[in-house]
């Protein structure tokens, strides 16, 4: 009579969970003006028969998407990426990195195993990107010196301000921003 009483409060869990799973909603950019003008391409909530599968099979390069129970296979290197609950992300090389913040230039977030001790610990790592169209590089000082070689303000604004790479990621709750954004903001004007 126990095994019951905790077996179906933990059947009624999965149920929920896999529901939840199923309705997300979840759409296409197929270029980048697609994302500028926030349009999604295909949209889907995981209904029968209407599906976007971002990794049909685990290393993909291929995204699936089903509609009125036809097929459509885009390959990750020839689609700017797609929008999952309200968060956006972007391919490069096959990769999808979170888009963080748009404004000015771009700042993205992607996470990956690392080891931890006795196991792994999923870690965020940042990258940049002048525009929605150029490469996507670490966010390094280095990296920004490279890509902002014309912009001396913001460069000298940053040395003086970081000293480290890891200062970068730096966040002011108070602006609700990061802090080299507001400083690129700062020194554009």
């Amino acid at each position: 009579m126990k095994t019951i009483k905790i077996l179906i409060p933990a059947l009624l869990m999965i149920v929920f969970v896999q529901n939840s799973f199923a309705k997300q909603k979840i759409g296409l950019y197929l270029t980048a003006e697609d994302y500028a003008n926030h349009k999604l391409s295909y949209e889907s909530d995981g209904s029968e028969g209407n599906k976007i599968l971002l990794h049909a099979t685990f290393g993909s390069y291929k995204v699936v998407v089903v509609q009125n129970g036809k097929k459509h296979f885009f390959s990750k290197n020839e689609i700017f990426g797609y929008r999952k609950n309200d968060q956006d992300y972007r391919y490069f090389n096959n990769e999808a990195y979170r888009i963080i913040d748009s404004q000015g230039f771009y700042i993205y977030g992607y996470c990956k195993l690392i080891p931890a001790g006795k196991g792994l610990k999923d870690a965020e790592f940042f990258f940049f990107s002048p525009s929605s169209e150029s490469e996507i590089k670490p966010l390094t000082m280095e990296n920004l010196q490279a890509a902002f070689a014309k912009n001396t303000r913001f460069l000298y604004t940053i040395q003086g301000f970081f000293r480290t790479d890891n200062e970068l990621t730096a966040y002011d709750p108070s602006l609700k921003e990061y802090k080299l954004k507001y400083l690129y903001a700062q020194t554009a004007k």
